[in-house]
């Protein structure tokens, strides 16, 4: 299955994203993000050092299809782990630190993301609201009829604590595509590493475990 994602679909995939879509279950009570990102210094001692290069950050592409890593340090930019088409994180208004690094390709975009919160508590409390949001929109369908399907498995030996998700969107007039997130917590700081491709199916393969070893990549670089 190929594992390269979004360029022939990236207009509809960012369509996808801005639009609110009806779930198969109840939607979660989260509110909209209000204000800017606390930029002050975390209450504990960092659990991983700002000069710390993500995986893959920054490296330059080895072939034409592929631009180079880009880095965006923005602190109220999104998770790329959306289900709910939008989602939305109460616990972003509480990060210290957040980083993106991205690429992009022919039907593909790779990302890893990186935040830091004041305590492991609050970074605890994101990784949950990853649960929640997963469990409440594991199925939906758009305004237009596209609809989604998520898969989700706990790996807890990733980290701290971690958790493996799949989608799959199947969108009339386009191939089926989908994303593979990999996210692990390591005391105040959680990492996700972003996959988007064609995917015919919602599970948790190759695809998967490719970006739960980037995951790892990022521990084993602490």
């Amino acid at each position: 299955m190929r594992r390269t994602g979004i360029a022939g679909v990236a207009v509809l995939v960012v369509g996808l994203a801005g639009c609110t879509g009806t779930t198969g279950g109840a939607a979660p009570s989260t509110a909209a993000v209000v204000g800017a990102a606390r930029t002050g210094e975390s209450s504990e001692e960092p659990s991983v050092p700002e000069s710390l290069l993500l995986p893959d950050e920054g490296g330059r592409s080895e072939v034409a299809e592929f631009t180079d890593w880009i880095t965006d340090r923005a602190p109220t930019r999104e998770w790329l782990l959306d289900p709910c088409v939008p989602t939305a994180y109460p616990t972003d208004a509480q990060r210290v630190r957040f980083r993106t690094a991205t690429r992009e390709g022919p039907e593909a975009f790779d990302a890893r993301q990186l935040g830091v919160y004041p305590s492991a508590e609050v970074a605890a409390e994101v990784v949950a609201g990853f649960r929640r949001v997963l469990d409440a929109c594991r199925t939906g369908r758009q305004p237009g009829g596209a609809p989604w399907t998520w898969a989700t498995a706990e790996v807890p030996e990733l980290g701290d604590e971690g958790l493996l998700a799949a989608s799959v969107f199947r969108a009339p007039g386009y191939s089926s595509h989908g994303v593979r997130v990999a996210v692990t917590r390591v005391g105040n700081a959680v990492f996700l590493a972003h996959s988007g491709g064609e995917y015919g199916t919602a599970e948790i393969d190759d695809g998967a475990q490719a970006v739960r070893e980037v995951a790892q990549r990022f521990l084993d670089s602490l």
